[in-house]
């Protein structure tokens, strides 16, 4: 146990191990899981996308990311059923895997 100006250092006394298995224990603390859609949201979710893009609208999505969930906003350019991606107008694309919700854009 250290004193460095009053407060007490409790570092010195963990094992490496102990540190190590810290460390791990917040990393995966951050980690994100994926949420599981049934086959009506899936159905819902289909719906929306493929609305969107024949009618050119805006819409926001949920991508999920190991580490978060972000949401993301655009007009959908091409839905690529063969790899299974879907593009927005401004370059980005983004596996259907990854898409865990959409919405129309105002």
């Amino acid at each position: 146990m250290n004193r460095d100006r009053g407060t007490i250092k409790w570092n010195a006394m963990m094992l490496p191990e102990h540190v190590k298995l810290l460390r791990e224990w917040q990393s995966e603390d951050k980690l994100v899981e994926k949420p599981e859609l049934d086959e009506w949201a899936l159905q819902e979710l289909s719906e929306q996308l493929t609305h969107a893009y024949e009618n050119a609208l805006q819409v926001e999505m949920k991508i999920w990311e190991t580490t978060a969930i972000y949401k993301v906003r655009g007009k959908i350019d091409k839905i690529q059923s063969e790899k299974q991606q879907l593009r927005l107008e401004d370059g980005r694309t983004f596996s259907f895997h990854r898409i865990c919700g959409a919405a129309l854009a105002d």
